[in-house]
């Protein structure tokens, strides 16, 4: 058994991910290197090859932890979204999950943007960035089309647009309270309009 295989090595292989995240998210995966991983996670160099056998595998473990991570973000708010509540409810919630995301792990979004640039290089990561997808599409349709849409896989792929240009438009500095609201206020008008189509 390898020591990444072992309980207590894949916990710390996953710190060491998360140590990866966060250099990432520092400067950049052109600026990646293993010593600076290994630097930020407080463990020899050579240490590092117990869990990975270069540095496209730990970007490519990464993603994935990044990914998985954020389909279970994604799937406990989808799970929250009920036709009953009010637009504005439906879109409060969207925006803690948006919001949460900019300071859960540190660096993790701002991550997650370097690596969807590199999903568009290395086909091997694209399936992972494509499951955010894959967990998110259903469950909003499914709200639209309990909330009476004829077209609720365009209106879900509408919100996702939106909350990926809040994402986007708030990735450069830190998230501020004047942030956070224009976030919740713009979520609230997309829903709200995509709902009111529903019902003329």
């Amino acid at each position: 058994m390898t020591a990444g295989t072992t309980a207590r090595g894949a916990a710390r292989r996953t710190e060491i991910i998360d140590a990866a995240i966060e250099v990432m998210a520092q400067v950049g995966l052109a600026g990646l290197s293993m010593r600076l991983v290994a630097g930020q996670a407080r463990i020899p160099l050579g240490a590092l090859s117990y869990y990975f056998n270069d540095k496209s595998d730990l970007i490519a473990q990464s993603f994935a932890q990044l990914s998985d991570r954020e389909i279970d973000r994604v799937v406990a708010t989808a799970e929250q979204l009920e036709p009953s509540m009010p637009a504005e409810q439906l879109a409060d919630l969207v925006a803690d999950m948006i919001i949460d995301g900019f300071s859960s792990p540190r660096g993790a979004i701002v991550t997650r943007y370097e690596l969807v640039t590199e999903a568009s290089r290395d086909e091997r990561l694209r399936p992972m960035f494509e499951a955010w997808y894959a967990a998110m599409i259903p469950a909003l349709s499914r709200l639209f089309r309990e909330l009476g849409s004829h077209q609720p896989e365009l209106d879900a792929r509408t919100v996702m647009a939106v909350m990926a240009g809040l994402e986007i438009d708030n990735l450069y500095r830190p998230l501020g309270p004047v942030d956070k609201r224009r976030i919740r206020a713009t979520l609230r008008h997309a829903f709200t309009a995509v709902i009111a189509l529903h019902n003329t």
